[in-house]
């Protein structure tokens, strides 16, 4: 079976997820701008698997890598979908909604830091999140149709709308 290679990138993060020096080396990496130069501690996690890539796409490695040392709680859910879930239970507080909404509206400049206070979030929320998909997304970021923040929309609105649908009470017959 062949893994992408975002797969495999974030299964050798796991790998990493008890070795203390690892996870700061990565975490580091989180207090420098993208594509300015990181701790060389952390080249040795994220090399590997850039060899070839453009600057984009080399920077989306090493933020994520960065991201999953603050905050390495794995899950099934989407980043989308996760703050969603916590709009849901926090009774659609503003805040939450805000956080994603300028979270999209990120350009390459502002995309890291809001994707670290983001994640920061979830972390404060016991939320983990898909890490793989989270990278796949980020490396199409750039893309001029914005096609995957129209699907973080979609994603992010959708769960709410399905949770609120699924948690309704039913009527009873009489």
């Amino acid at each position: 079976m062949t893994h992408s290679k975002p797969e495999r990138f974030i299964s050798h993060l796991q790998e990493l997820k008890e070795d203390r020096g690892a996870m700061a080396a990565l975490r580091r990496i989180l207090a420098s701008e993208p594509g300015q130069p990181v701790d060389a501690r952390a080249y040795r996690y994220v090399e590997p698997f850039v060899e070839e890539e453009i600057e984009w796409q080399r920077a989306m490695y090493y933020l994520v890598a960065g991201l999953f040392a603050l905050h390495p709680q794995q899950s099934e859910q989407t980043l989308p979908e996760a703050l969603s879930d916590i709009w849901r239970q926090d009774n659609q507080r503003p805040s939450t909604e805000r956080r994603f909404l300028a979270l999209l509206d990120s350009d390459a400049d502002q995309l890291p830091d809001r994707l670290r206070r983001v994640v920061a979030y979830l972390r404060s929320k016991n939320k983990g999140l898909d890490y793989q998909r989270l990278l796949s997304d980020l490396l199409q970021w750039r893309r001029p149709d914005r096609r995957v923040q129209q699907r973080w929309a979609r994603e992010f609105y959708r769960t709410f709308q399905q949770r609120v649908e699924s948690e309704a009470p039913t009527e009873v017959e009489t």
